[in-house]
């Protein structure tokens, strides 16, 4: 990658209202210096954090030392994290044929911008590879044959890319499918773990209750997680992690923020490594049963179906409990 004539794949990062974590990541992405930048933030919720996102919209724009083209997408009031990422790749597909996203806290190794590049014009014209992403839960799974990457109908929300015509055509953003009994049936061979099929299930559930509680999506992976499915669709892996999630703190909004958590133990902080190239491509596009098998465990949660938890769901939906509603004070009260 020649650094002096700059980077041909937009990279879009995404903001919110902590500056310390985005600048690291842009500072990553300042070394391979893209031509074009596209910045999605949100708005702030309270006058507090009004002040928080115009502070970091500010320290964001002045850390931009290169000769690029920036295009903002500021919401003027709270979008929300569904919103903002899925309305925001919408909005930036709209105008880009491919791009690469990061979250705020998404820090990627160098090499990670070099294999979306590589791959997004390998399965450009190939309907099965729906996106590139960057992490690997494993760190490092060595393959035996040397391969560079896998494939995997498994969810990786954490620096990915994707084209504008597959991204456009697949992701459901109304979730109007998953209604249709049919279709949940359907997915479910799409499965190596029931475990995760039906975590997967309960997490749109909740997405689709929080959206009639609310009039807006919480999250934007869920539904890409189903869209990969219910399409029967793929997503590039790296060998080699490709990204660290860096954001565990009280401001993360959409990953985990409390370091005891389990799930956020295994999903943060992971360790990255260069990716080194020329990279092996696998011989056949299809997912990897071994890789696949002990991935879908690693991202299962147990939690989810101990008594307990399985008590308070069937509860709150006896009830018509909303989401952001106790169960407790709701049951006594009535």
């Amino acid at each position: 990658m020649n650094m002096k004539e700059g980077f041909d794949i937009p990279v879009a990062l995404i903001l919110f209202k902590r500056k310390e974590k985005p600048l690291l990541v842009l500072g990553q992405i300042a070394k391979v210096k893209p031509k074009k930048l596209y910045l999605l933030s949100d708005g702030g919720r309270t006058p507090e954090e009004i002040l928080q996102v115009e502070e970091c919209r500010r320290a964001i724009e002045s850390a931009i030392d290169w000769d690029c083209e920036v295009v903002k997408r500021y919401a003027e009031s709270n979008i929300g994290v569904y919103e903002n990422i899925a309305g925001g790749a919408k909005w930036v597909f709209e105008r880009e044929k491919f791009a690469i996203f990061l979250e705020d806290d998404n820090f990627p190794e160098l090499s990670f911008f070099k294999f979306c590049e590589i791959l997004l014009k390998k399965y450009e014209a190939d309907s099965r590879v729906f996106w590139i992403c960057g992490t690997n839960y494993f760190e490092d799974y060595n393959q035996a044959n040397g391969d560079s990457y896998m494939f995997t109908q498994c969810m990786l929300p954490c620096g990915w890319a994707s084209w504008s015509d597959k991204f456009l055509k697949y992701y459901d953003s109304s979730l109007d499918v998953i209604g249709d009994q049919g279709k949940r049936s359907e997915i479910r061979s799409t499965y190596f773990t029931q475990r995760l099929h039906k975590q997967d299930l309960i997490n749109l559930d909740h997405e689709i209750a929080y959206k009639k509680s609310f009039g807006r999506f919480y999250s934007w992976d869920y539904q890409m997680a189903f869209s990969i499915r219910v399409n029967n669709l793929l997503g590039v892996v790296p060998c080699l992690n490709q990204i660290k999630n860096i954001g565990v703190d009280s401001d993360s909004i959409h990953g985990g923020w409390n370091e005891a958590d389990p799930m956020t133990v295994r999903f943060c902080n992971l360790k990255t490594k260069e990716i080194q190239f020329p990279i092996v491509h696998p011989e056949v596009v299809s997912i990897t049963p071994s890789f696949e098998r002990d991935l879908e465990e690693y991202i299962t949660d147990i939690r989810l179906f101990k008594f307990k938890a399985m008590l308070s769901r069937f509860l709150r939906r006896l009830f018509n409990i909303p989401p952001n509603q106790s169960l407790k004070k709701i049951i006594f009260r009535r």
